[in-house]
């Protein structure tokens, strides 16, 4: 460990994509339901030309559409101009390399007009940065204080301690990391820098780039992140469903659009799964949740008096 050189990268890019694959794609990254309405409420047409390829379920991605060409760019506006000046020629056949004659579905939009696709990724993305990027102002000084944390640690030599604890899909085990998709593949750092990345956006997201010539890199959430309450323009007052109901089933019927099993239930709404278990029980009880089947997964969905109930008391009053 004393060999590692770390350091810690504020990339909005990657705070900005678990983001839009929650909202896109319905893969659940623990993103607060008010951050996820915020971004959602601001998408236009364009989400649906790139909408498949966020919910297609394989983990490759080229860098420029990850938003990490760069993952020490610190500014949005370096992040999106990498993706505007993007050659389609060249993601199409970065995309027909990777895959051969076995292009999924999800990804031929991709190839049969890369340009349209970057041109709708592009204004998707300045779209919802625009609605977080005040929470991203906010975090200025979190993000300070985890780069302070980390160099202490590197300097007195207790690395391996911040590491332990960084993210729930992050293990550190005898001088290991252990990083979603990757348990069956080793890498070894070879003398490239290892980057952490803290994210703004949801308490289960982790990205990792490892096939780099210069560095490793991979985010995990920004501790403290829940003290920054919810997007601007937002009040933090609980509202008529919350007030009825309390704020975890509140929040418990909200998150549940699409269904999602009770574990990702309790990291997007940071609450232990017993309790989430609990107040599922509760509504179930009530007739506005109910349990489906799919494959291997127990997942709660909205009954239909649960979404009326969601409805009359979301609709504006008036």
């Amino acid at each position: 460990m004393d060999e590692v050189h770390v350091e810690v990268a504020r990339t909005p890019g990657v705070t900005l994509f678990p983001v839009l694959h929650e909202v896109l794609g319905g893969v659940r990254h623990g993103v607060p339901v008010r951050w996820r309405s915020t971004v959602e409420s601001a998408l236009s047409a364009s989400a649906d030309v790139i909408r498949p390829l966020f919910g297609s379920g394989h983990g490759w991605l080229p860098d420029v559409l990850a938003l990490a060409g760069d993952v020490r760019a610190t500014r949005m506006e370096t992040v999106l101009s990498q993706l505007r000046e993007a050659d389609p020629d060249g993601l199409a056949a970065e995309v027909s390399g990777q895959f051969g004659d076995a292009v999924p579905h999800s990804w031929q939009r991709v190839l049969d007009d890369p340009a349209r696709f970057l041109a709708a990724y592009h204004e998707v993305a300045d779209a919802a940065w625009r609605r977080l990027e005040p929470l991203w102002a906010r975090a200025d000084a979190l993000l300070g204080k985890e780069t302070e944390r980390v160099g202490s640690a590197v300097v007195s030599r207790n690395l391996g301690a911040v590491l332990t604890g960084l993210s729930p899909r992050v293990r550190y085990v005898d001088g290991a990391l252990e990083l979603p998709q990757c348990a069956r593949e080793v890498f070894e750092l070879a003398g490239r820098r290892l980057v952490l990345v803290p994210v703004v956006s949801g308490a289960a997201a982790s990205m990792h780039s490892l096939d780099r010539d210069d560095v490793v890199w991979f985010s995990y959430p920004l501790p403290g992140l829940r003290r920054l309450g919810p997007p601007e323009g937002q009040p933090a007052r609980e509202d008529a469903l919350a007030r009825l109901l309390g704020p975890v089933k509140a929040g418990v019927l909200r998150s549940v659009q699409p269904p999602a099993t009770v574990s990702e239930l309790a990291r997007a709404l940071n609450t232990g799964v017993s309790t989430i278990t609990y107040h599922c029980e509760y509504l179930k009880a009530a007739g506005l949740l109910q349990r489906e089947r799919y494959g291997r997964e127990v997942r709660q969905r909205l009954t239909g008096r649960g979404a009326a109930l969601v409805e009359l008391l979301t609709r504006p009053a008036g």
